[in-house]
């Protein structure tokens, strides 16, 4: 996710200054009106900045009500909604404050974050170029760029695991030279190779995989540069570097010594928090991580890869009652993340909850989630059976062994997608 919190600091500073500036605007609204609308935009934007987000909800709202095309109404309320786990609310309000004043950077970023949550990536990839066009390369754009890049890298190297084709996709990925296509207006390209890999739906488009894990690599690449060329903020210098080394490389130690740099300059920023217990669970410091994930919630409760973080030690821990509430959250503030929905389901069946355990695993097995050894399918198959739908049974009971074999046939030798990083993104 991008560094929303931090550029929440540095943002609002800006949004309260053109707020004073333009004041005199909202005298224009009807005279019984802009006092009133005046007051609740202050007290919003005063909860806001406290970091009450749940309370400045409503306040906010009933401002926007009274004027429903003001930018700094529907902006914090966006960003409030977003804070607060509501992305798709949220993406209604930032979409609002972007037509109002188009050449603003700040509801365009924030709503690259919530198209993201949403899993709508060829918006999010839009929304995130455009704060960059808007902001003119300013550094939060380019970090919250590169690290929407390096994460989509990550996450589609990991579904190319999940079947024969997507291997082979992954072995050509590991020997690119993504300097060849620097100047192949990547940029542009990413939103529509999106469009065409949900259309493929769970068919693979191979060809459109390796091209837009080819374009984010160049991007992010591009975006480091920049930000090691010109940033007057090394932490986010460090922050990229501790997220190519854990979201490509798999260095979990190396990580953590990356964020513990950018903390450091940015004492207490959630994000940076969040990523840091990621690294040390990827590292096996367990006690660490969770110490850390705490500590980004206890700054934004909605931090989804601090939830992910405790989510993952909880099931590893076999603590799946600890791991339940952390789960049903995520799949409420995450609805595009189909693993998420997996790892509910199974917590659920460990605890009795055939029915519940049931619909989430199938709704996400149904909407392509990549089982790649067939535990999934055969998890969901005991589950029906337990249910008496024995037909259904035998159904994924015959997927979870032929995906099961089909995995064991493989030469595991050296394919995992991301072994080789690019050079553009070191």
């Amino acid at each position: 996710m991008a560094l929303a919190w931090w550029r929440s600091v540095l943002g609002i500073a800006a949004i309260a200054a053109t707020a004073e500036l333009t004041g005199a605007n909202y005298a224009q609204t009807s005279a019984g009106n802009a006092g009133a609308f005046e007051a609740l935009l202050k007290e919003g934007f005063a909860l806001h900045q406290a970091a009450r987000y749940a309370e400045a909800i409503p306040v906010l709202e009933r401002a926007r009500r009274m004027e429903p095309q003001d930018y700094f109404a529907n902006l914090l309320l966006g960003i409030d909604l977003l804070r607060s786990g509501k992305a798709a609310d949220a993406v209604l309000r930032l979409r609002v404050a972007a037509r109002v004043k188009p050449g603003e950077e700040f509801p365009v970023d924030y709503l690259g974050e919530a198209e993201e949550a949403l899993g709508e990536h060829a918006l999010a990839a839009e929304a995130y170029r455009q704060a960059l066009v808007c902001g003119h390369d300013s550094e939060q754009g380019l970090e919250a760029w590169a690290g929407f890049a390096l994460e989509r890298f990550r996450l589609i190297g990991e579904g190319l695991r999940s079947t024969q084709e997507g291997l082979t996709v992954a072995k050509r990925l590991q020997t690119a030279d993504v300097s060849l296509h620097a100047g192949a207006g990547c940029a542009e390209s990413i939103p529509q190779l999106e469009r065409r890999l949900v259309l493929k739906n769970a068919h693979l488009d191979g060809e459109a995989v390796y091209r837009l894990s080819v374009c984010y690599a160049v991007e992010a690449g591009k975006a480091a540069e920049r930000l090691r060329n010109g940033s007057e903020d090394m932490a986010g210098v460090y922050r990229l570097r501790g997220d190519v080394l854990l979201r490509l490389k798999g260095d979990g130690a190396g990580a953590e010594a990356e964020y513990r740099k950018a903390i450091g300059l940015r004492v207490g920023d959630p994000a940076l928090l969040e990523r840091l217990a990621e690294a040390q669970l990827a590292a096996g410091e367990m006690d660490a991580a969770k110490e850390s994930a705490r500590g980004a919630l206890a700054v934004d409760p909605h931090r989804l890869g601090a939830q992910r973080t405790l989510a993952a030690l909880a099931m590893n821990n076999r603590e799946y009652a600890e791991a339940i509430p952390v789960l049903r959250q995520l799949v409420v503030e995450a609805p595009g993340d189909r693993g998420v929905a997996v790892e509910l389901g199974r917590a659920l069946a460990q605890t009795g909850e055939t029915e519940e355990a049931l619909k989430w695993l199938a709704s996400a097995l149904a909407a392509g989630f990549p089982d790649e050894k067939g535990a999934s399918h055969a998890l969901l198959a005991r589950l029906l059976r337990k249910s008496g739908k024995e037909v259904e049974a035998t159904k994924a009971e015959t997927e979870a062994k032929r995906l099961s074999d089909a995995y064991q046939a493989r030469d595991h030798s050296g394919e995992g997608a991301g072994e080789k990083v690019p050079d553009a993104v070191h």
